[in-house]
C-alpha cells in the first residue's frame, strides 16, 4: 500500500490540484489578461484536449513499461508545463503551458488504477479506486481554500512555480519508492498491443460504459473545475473568497462519495448486487440533483452541490467494472481507453459551456445574465440524460454480473 499506491495516488492529488485550480485562478487570468468566456474556457479545456490526444500511447507505454517509469517521467513534464504557465506573459505560451500539464498528467489516474490491477485482488479493486479518486479529490479541494488563500501570499504566477517545484518532487519520489511491477515473459510486439487496443474497442460493454463516464465525469469536471466559479459570482452574487468557500465546500463532497461510493459498492457487490444497477441509479439521481442549475437564481445550491461532488462519484466504478471484463495485461490499455472518453467530455463540455455563455451580451464587465447559464447548463444536462438511456440499453454482463 505504501510503496505502490501512495506516491502514485500523490501524482493524481497534484494532478487534480493544477487542474482544478483554474476555478480559483479565473478571476485573476480574467483581470490580467482581459479573456472573454470563450477564451477562458479555451484556455483550461486545451488540458482535457491533450489529455485525451495522449490516452492511446501512454497506454500502450504503461503495458509495457509499468505505472512507475511512465508516471515518473510524465510527472517532470508536467513540471514544464506549469513554469512555461507561471511565466507566460501571452496567450500562446500559457496555452502551450496548458497543454504540456495535460500531457503531463493525462495518466497520473490510470497508472494508480493499472497498479491497483497489478498488486491486489479483484474484490479490493472498486474501494482502492475509490481512495484513488479521494486522494485526487484531495488535490481538488486544496485547489480551492487553501489556494485561494496563497493567493493572498503570492501571485498566480508565483503559485504555479511552487506547484512545480512539488511536482519535481513527487517524480522524483515515484522513481525512488514505486517497485517494478514482476515480468510476465515475453513483451508483446507492437503489432500485438494494438490488436489489443482494438479488441477493447470492439466490446460491447466498453461502447456502453464509456459514453457514461464521458458525460458525467465531463459534467462535473466541467462545472467543478472552472464553471461553478462563474456560475457563483454571476447567478449566486459571491465574492472571491465566498467562492473559494463554496468549491471547498463541493470538492470536500467529492472526497466523501469517492470513498463512500467505492467502499459501499464493494460490499454491495460481494452480496451481489451488480456494478451496472449501482452505477445506472446513482447516475439518474446526480442527474435529477442538477436540475437546479436551471433556475434563474442559486436557489438550490447546495442540492447541485452534493450532485456534483458526491453522486457524480459513481464514475470510479466504470473503471473496475471495465478492467474485470479483460485480462490484467490490456489493463493499461483498458484504463487509457476509458479515460480518452473521460478527457473528450471534459473538453467538450467545458469549452461548449464557455462557448453558449458567450451568446448572451454581457451584463457588466466578466458578468453573463443567468439566462446564459440556464442555457449552458441545459445543454450539459441533456447530454447526460442521453447517455443514462444508452447505458440502460442491454449488453451482457461482466464477470461481477
Amino acid at each position: 500500500m505504501l510503496r505502490v499506491l501512495v506516491p502514485l495516488a500523490a501524482g493524481f492529488f497534484l494532478s487534480n490540484f493544477y487542474r482544478s485550480v483554474a476555478a480559483v485562478l479565473s478571476p485573476y487570468l480574467i483581470a490580467d489578461l482581459h479573456l472573454t468566456a470563450r477564451s477562458l474556457g479555451l484556455l483550461t479545456s486545451v488540458y482535457f484536449f491533450t489529455s485525451a490526444v495522449f490516452q492511446a500511447p501512454f497506454g500502450l507505454l504503461m503495458d509495457r513499461y509499468g505505472p512507475r517509469r511512465v508516471q515518473g517521467t510524465l510527472m517532470a513534464v508536467a513540471a514544464v508545463g506549469l513554469v512555461m504557465f507561471g511565466l507566460g506573459t501571452s496567450d500562446a505560451v500559457l496555452i502551450t503551458g496548458r497543454a504540456i500539464m495535460g500531457i503531463g498528467a493525462s495518466v497520473a489516474l490510470m497508472t494508480s488504477i493499472q497498479a491497483v490491477v497489478l498488486w491486489f485482488p479483484p474484490p479490493r479493486w472498486p474501494a482502492l479506486n475509490g481512495w484513488i479518486m479521494a486522494a485526487g479529490g484531495l488535490g481538488s479541494l486544496v485547489a480551492s481554500v487553501p489556494a485561494a488563500l496563497l493567493l493572498h501570499l503570492t501571485s498566480w504566477r508565483g503559485l504555479m512555480l511552487m506547484t512545480a517545484a512539488v511536482a519535481v518532487a513527487s517524480a522524483v519520489a515515484v522513481f525512488a519508492i514505486v517497485p517494478e511491477p514482476e515480468s510476465s515473459g515475453r513483451r508483446s510486439s507492437m503489432r500485438e498491443q494494438m490488436q489489443g487496443f482494438a479488441s477493447i474497442f470492439r466490446d460491447r460493454l466498453f461502447w456502453r460504459l464509456a459514453p457514461v463516464l464521458m458525460a458525467l465525469s465531463g459534467s462535473s469536471l466541467a462545472f467543478s473545475g472552472l464553471w461553478a466559479g462563474p456560475w457563483l459570482k454571476d447567478v449566486g452574487g459571491k465574492n472571491a473568497d465566498g467562492i473559494a468557500v463554496n468549491l471547498l465546500v463541493l470538492t470536500a463532497l467529492s472526497v466523501i462519495g469517492f470513498i463512500g461510493i467505492g467502499n459501499i459498492a464493494g460490499a454491495l457487490q460481494r452480496r451481489g448486487l451488480p456494478l451496472a444497477r449501482m452505477i445506472g441509479s446513482m447516475m439518474l439521481l446526480s442527474i435529477l440533483c442538477q436540475t437546479p442549475l436551471l433556475l434563474p437564481s442559486a436557489a438550490g445550491q447546495w442540492v447541485v452541490m452534493v450532485a456534483v461532488g458526491a453522486f457524480s462519484s459513481v464514475s470510479v466504478l466504470v473503471y473496475p467494472m471495465l478492467n474485470a471484463h479483460f485480462p490484467p495485461g490490456l489493463s493499461g490499455r483498458v484504463s487509457t481507453a476509458l479515460n480518452l472518453f473521460f478527457f473528450i467530455g471534459a473538453f467538450v463540455v467545458q469549452y461548449l459551456t464557455g462557448a453558449i455563455i458567450s451568446l448572451f451580451p454581457q451584463v457588466a464587465p466578466g458578468t453573463y445574465p443567468p439566462a446564459a447559464y440556464q442555457t449552458a447548463f441545459g445543454a450539459m444536462l441533456a447530454i447526460e440524460l442521453a447517455t443514462w438511456v444508452w447505458f440502460l440499453v442491454p449488453v451482457k454482463a461482466p464477470a461481477d454480473g
